[in-house]
């Protein structure tokens, strides 16, 4: 393939996250359009419930999500601010060319598990009287449009359709080891073969649905474990766990997802990337290395966090996007003046 080296603009530490109308008409050409990528985690709903004292999580909830009341203002900001939605594998593969005056931008939202039911976050993404809806057991209603990232969006180029480009929507980086979007789908996630069966139907219903609406779907691997800890052993099991039981579900993809973007392109390991069919890597951090640079056979995507730690330490570095004092839900536990780091 043609190597291409997509670099977020702006250096960030790395981080541990109504049916859709025509999309953009291009009036003017103009020249190739650098892409800014974003991503997020499941977002919390309930913050009572997130971040009060008796949950052991919330400072994990705290440092690595965002609230559903800030995604919304954030996509509010960044259609403000003429961004538009583009593919994440386009953007990687191709050059992406905008009306004069827009900007791009590419979303993905990681893990999508839900394995902390009752914790503040949706139960599980449902495709429910039609449209991508999200499901929560123990709320009212159980049902809603407002509540995840997916569901917002959805919601969000329905009111505004020119936001997304060409139909793009977010990459959803999905692990193994607990299920995917809710659904318990895998041996690991401890549930009889009866239910298993009965997830894994309703799993693949609610993939076709969002990818017809245009999602794309990338390993976020089968463990969420860190590649530089890992033997090559080690990944060769992960990317064995994950082709047997996710990529049946969700379809073929080019595009793996580091976690916490943590990884080393350098070590011999990596090459078992490439013979499982992955040769898009999204990452977190600063930038490309100079090894990176040189491959010819792999893309390295550079993505910004979007959570409660990238709200409060990079507000001059985000302001292209947002001001991230103005969308900060002032019902977190820590104030905006608080500066502790991913660390």
């Amino acid at each position: 393939m043609k190597k291409r080296l997509i670099v977020a603009a702006t250096a960030v530490a790395a981080a541990l996250a109504v049916p859709c109308a025509p999309t953009d008409v291009i009036a003017e050409k103009s020249a190739p359009t650098a892409v800014e990528h974003i991503f997020t985690h499941e977002l919390i709903y309930d913050t009572a419930r997130a971040f009060s004292p008796s949950n052991r999580l919330r400072d994990s909830f705290d440092k690595d999500h965002m609230t559903a009341k800030e995604f919304s203002a954030l996509l509010s900001s960044l259609y403000e601010k003429d961004y538009v939605l583009v593919s994440t594998v386009d953007a990687a593969v191709g050059d992406i060319t905008l009306a004069e005056g827009k900007r791009a931008v590419a979303l993905s939202f990681d893990d999508m598990t839900y394995d902390t039911v009752g914790r503040g976050c949706v139960d599980k993404i449902v495709f429910d009287g039609g449209k991508l809806s999200d499901y929560t057991r123990d709320a009212e209603p159980q049902v809603t449009r407002c509540r995840e990232n997916v569901t917002i969006l959805e919601s969000f180029i329905e009111a505004h359709p020119d936001f997304s480009h060409n139909g793009a929507r977010a990459t959803i980086c999905v692990n193994g080891y607990n299920g995917i979007l809710g659904y318990r789908v895998t041996p690991s996630s401890r549930v009889s073969d009866e239910r298993m069966a009965e997830d894994t139907a309703q799993c693949k219903k609610t993939v076709a649905a969002m990818k017809a609406l245009g999602y794309e779907f990338a390993s976020h691997t089968y463990y969420h474990k860190y590649f530089d800890g890992m033997s090559a052993a080690d990944i060769e099991r992960d990317l064995d766990l994950w082709d047997k039981y996710i990529r049946p579900i969700v379809g073929d993809t080019r595009v793996l997802c580091f976690p916490s973007g943590l990884h080393n392109a350098k070590a011999a390991k990596f090459a078992a990337y490439g013979r499982h069919g992955f040769d898009i890597f999204l990452c977190v951090g600063s930038g490309a290395t100079d090894y990176e640079r040189g491959m010819t056979n792999a893309t390295f995507v550079y993505r910004k966090p979007m959570d409660g730690t990238a709200l409060r330490l990079y507000r001059k570095q985000y302001s292209h996007f947002v001001d991230t004092a103005e969308i900060y839900d002032g019902t977190r536990h820590r104030p905006f003046s608080y500066k502790g780091g991913y660390y």
